[in-house]
């Protein structure tokens, strides 16, 4: 793992421990908090080592002495430059390569990733203890041939008792009593500040459009219902006497 641009500022943290044990899992984890602090983090694990370096197939002590001077030699070219790396590629099952490789780079914390052999094998999924156990592997550091742990490492984690997160910033800890990591950097949460933002614009205010009433047509002027002229009163016709049977007409 690199970060770091300040030549003072570089070291190496090399993770040892058995196969399974969390190596490459607390490898990550440390990147990742150090990428939230404003590092710059890169990880030297995984099978692009094989073809670059050409580790990762060592089956006897001095093919694995061999790949460990390798890595210290990266690891030290890293350092020397400002970076700090954290090497987590192979088990380095012999302690004379890894006091080799803290001879040569210097600023150097060595962490020793602990898990007991139980637990391994029940963490097991690639069948690798499976398999040794059975004798049908016969490279498996622990089992078929020695490990051995550091005799004073800087940092001790327990990954059958404690969480990555846990052991990440145990060791993140350790790197600071170690004098590796400025205590300031260790102790922020989270990504700092580099620049604080501007204040979003306020929003414009709507402009109101005032609609203007609709104009009804004007309503028809109702007519008065006409009136009719009271009819003159009839005058009264005087009676004409009328006749007595068979008489005449009085004139």
């Amino acid at each position: 793992m690199i970060l770091g641009t300040m030549a003072t500022s570089g070291f190496t943290v090399w993770l040892t421990g058995m196969s399974g044990s969390g190596k490459s899992t607390l490898a990550q984890g440390l990147a990742n908090r150090l990428r939230r602090l404003g590092k710059i983090v890169d990880v030297l694990d995984g099978p692009d080592l094989e073809p670059m370096l050409g580790v990762g197939g060592a089956a006897t002590k001095d093919e694995r002495n061999a790949e460990a001077r390798k890595l210290a030699w990266v690891c030290r070219l890293v350092t020397r430059g400002g970076g700090i790396i954290i090497q987590s590629a192979i088990e380095s099952p012999y302690r004379e390569a890894r006091d080799e490789a803290r001879r040569q780079i210097a600023r150097f914390a060595e962490v020793f990733v602990e898990c007991p052999t139980e637990t391994l094998i029940q963490r097991d999924k690639s069948g690798k203890y499976k398999r040794a156990l059975a004798g049908e592997l016969k490279t498996l550091p622990g089992i078929t041939e020695p490990y051995e742990p550091p005799s004073h490492p800087e940092v001790v984690v327990d990954t059958s008792k404690h969480t990555v997160d846990e052991a990440v910033e145990h060791i993140l800890g350790q790197l600071v009593a170690q004098r590796l990591l400025d205590p300031s950097v260790a102790a922020m949460k989270g990504r700092p500040k580099v620049q604080a933002r501007a204040p979003a614009p306020k929003p414009k205010p709507e402009k109101k459009v005032l609609k203007m009433p609709e104009r009804k047509p004007p309503e028809k002027a109702k007519r008065a219902p006409a009136t009719r002229k009271p009819a003159p009163a009839r005058t009264a016709r005087a009676e004409r006497p009328r006749m007595a049977a068979g008489g005449k007409r009085k004139r």
